[in-house]
């Protein structure tokens, strides 16, 4: 598979693509031959700045896969609302808050954008009207969090506009999404069969014309998102169900916090009526939700972007329960701080590694984590290392990170839907923490 990934300009020194020595030094010695004996990957870089990953099978055997990542391209970049979406539409790709993610190497022109503008306006115009109130409340749970983020740089953006932006999206500004993309901007990744050598031929002759630039450190950028302690509602006394996204502020990409918060989202768990487990569910939080019948859907999450991030729940409830649903979700948010039993931490921790093995699960998935590592941090992970991480967090480590991410901590909330028994702002911030005498 070939992926590549245009993103803003980063430097990755040699160093940085080791495994550092801490991770080294806490590799578990059950870590499974088949991860720990896996090849590691060979990374170049281009004389414009373009950087060339590969993780070919030995022998160069096997299917070829070609997706593509533009980072620095997305909603957040967006000046009018959507002409990210409409780029990446038609290139078959898809839209991210801080990348494009595309199914091919293309050259990076927006004609094809230009020439069916009408269409392509309405075909998202349509994809917009039928977004579901899930998608719909973490858009505008990004919007309310970080709602003072300057035009073209903001992650309030709307993650495929809205309709009225899209309507007024014109040609010059789909194209002024690809301006100022140099070499530096571009990660090139193979997976699956092939050879480093013709892939690194194969992103010569079509970035290798792109200019480069002065370069910054990974994860570094002008002005820190800023996040506002605030809540949107979206009120229809008709409707006998709600939903609600309720968001603290996270870890970005790079942060240390960033480990611990996808342990914490593990351990809240997520819950569904249609899985059929019921209260067999194994995280607290939703067998408390299941057991008591307070919502259909329930799901813990931690977003990372390049210097803040968003750390919450996403949850559907009937109308006349959520004033119980947050009853019961704020204790067990507010009890990561103070800690858990040693059986759901193990647990925890089980399950996360599980999760970060089914992330490399194929060709394609696992390109697309190598081009998400090498924009990020700088470099490509290990799975050793990663799995290393994760045995290495301890109950301190989950209690530091609660403790400034939830601990009596301004939160975030947007809620669509019958929401006449949601408790108001002040009452879940009061409930954002614990009072022990």
């Amino acid at each position: 598979m070939t992926m590549l990934l245009v993103r803003p300009s980063l430097i990755r020194s040699a160093a940085a693509r080791r495994m550092s020595t801490v991770a080294a030094s806490t590799v578990s010695s059950d870590v499974p031959s088949y991860v720990s004996e896996a090849p590691a990957a060979t990374v170049s870089t281009l004389g414009n700045g373009v950087t060339v990953a590969s993780l070919y099978n030995s022998d160069g055997s096997g299917s070829s896969y070609t997706t593509v990542r533009l980072s620095g391209i997305g909603s957040r970049f967006d000046t009018i609302g959507g002409e990210s979406a409409i780029l990446a539409s038609s290139m078959g790709g898809i839209v991210g808050r801080e990348h494009i993610s595309l199914s091919s190497i293309s050259s990076l022109s927006a004609d094809a954008a230009t020439a069916n503008l009408d269409v392509l306006k309405g075909n998202l115009a349509c994809k917009l009207a039928g977004l579901s109130y899930e998608s719909q409340m973490l858009d505008q749970l990004h919007s309310t969090a970080y709602q003072n983020g300057p035009a073209g740089n903001s992650l309030g953006n709307a993650l495929e506009g809205s309709a009225e932006s899209v309507a007024s999206v014109s040609a010059e500004d789909v194209a002024t999404v690809l301006g100022g993309v140099n070499g530096s901007n571009v990660v090139v990744v193979g997976t699956g069969g092939g050879s480093h050598e013709q892939l690194v031929a194969e992103a010569e002759a079509a970035y290798g014309s792109l200019s480069g630039s002065d370069s910054k450190a990974v994860g570094s950028v002008a002005d820190k998102s800023a996040f506002i302690g605030s809540d949107v509602r979206i009120r229809y006394d008709s409707h006998s169900t709600a939903t609600i996204a309720l968001g603290f502020e996270g870890a970005s990409w790079t942060d240390p916090k960033a480990m611990p918060l996808a342990l914490m989202s593990t351990l809240l768990g997520s819950f569904s009526k249609a899985d059929g487990l019921g209260k067999n569910v194994a995280a607290a939080m939703c067998q408390e939700v299941a057991d008591h019948e307070l919502a259909s859907s329930i799901s813990a999450f931690s977003l990372s972007y390049s210097d803040s991030g968003l750390f919450g729940m996403v949850a559907t409830a009937p109308d006349n329960k959520l004033d119980d649903l947050l009853w019961y979700v704020m204790p067990n948010f507010v009890r990561l701080a103070h800690g858990v039993s040693e059986e759901e931490f193990a647990r925890a921790k089980v399950t996360l590694k599980t999760q970060i093995l089914a992330s490399y699960d194929g060709d394609i998935a696992a390109g697309e984590q190598m081009a998400q590592q090498i924009a990020t941090v700088g470099r490509v992970i290990s799975l050793t290392e990663m799995l290393a991480k994760v045995d290495a967090l301890t109950m301190g480590d989950v209690k530091a990170a609660a403790g400034e991410v939830i601990n009596d901590q301004d939160h975030a909330l947007a809620a669509i839907g019958g929401i006449h028994e949601l408790p108001d702002y002040n009452w879940i911030r009061r409930h954002s923490y614990m009072l022990r005498y």
